[in-house]
């Protein structure tokens, strides 16, 4: 291979769009990944047009740039429900194997925890062994000094935890 890899420490990261592709990828390549770290993960599409301040995109990213922006702030339809249910991470839940740390802001618009919360939830309902850190004084971008230090902090002890030689 191009890029020698060992196999058995491969984990992923990813936040907000991050953390949307993070959850598709352990739930769709689920022998690929050995732990995961989701931060304001976009997890179901479906569940999160009814909370967020971005309506269009969530129009967007299932129905593409020009259809997208024609429905978006409209009110959606079961269609576009199922739509986007289907494009979320969470349609492919019941898949996950690996470890997973969800990581929250409790003021986010953009992404509101209840979609972090659900998707945690679902993880447990398969036995699939998750942690939720909810940040309460952060929004989206989980920018605060105090935040930024300890969700890296976690992030790097999960992946030694479940990624060690």
């Amino acid at each position: 291979s191009r890029w020698p890899v060992d196999s058995g420490r491969v984990g992923v990261v990813g936040g907000s769009h991050g953390g949307f592709l993070t959850g598709h990828l352990l739930g769709q390549h689920p022998d690929r990944f050995k732990a995961g770290v989701m931060r304001n993960p976009v997890c179901n599409i479906a569940l999160m047009v009814g909370m967020t301040d971005i309506t269009d995109w969530c129009y967007v990213e299932v129905l593409g740039s020009e259809a997208g922006m024609k429905r978006g702030g409209a009110v959606p339809t079961p269609e576009d429900l199922a739509a986007m249910w289907a494009a979320s991470p969470i349609a492919h839940v019941s898949k996950v194997k690996a470890p997973m740390t969800i990581m929250l802001g409790a003021k986010d618009r953009r992404v509101p925890p209840p979609d972090g919360l659900a998707y945690a939830s679902a993880l447990r309902a398969a036995g699939v062994p998750v942690r939720v850190l909810v940040f309460p004084e952060d929004t989206h971008a989980l920018d605060r000094p105090q935040t930024e230090y300890e969700q890296w902090v976690n992030v790097t002890a999960v992946m030694k935890e479940h990624l060690a030689a």
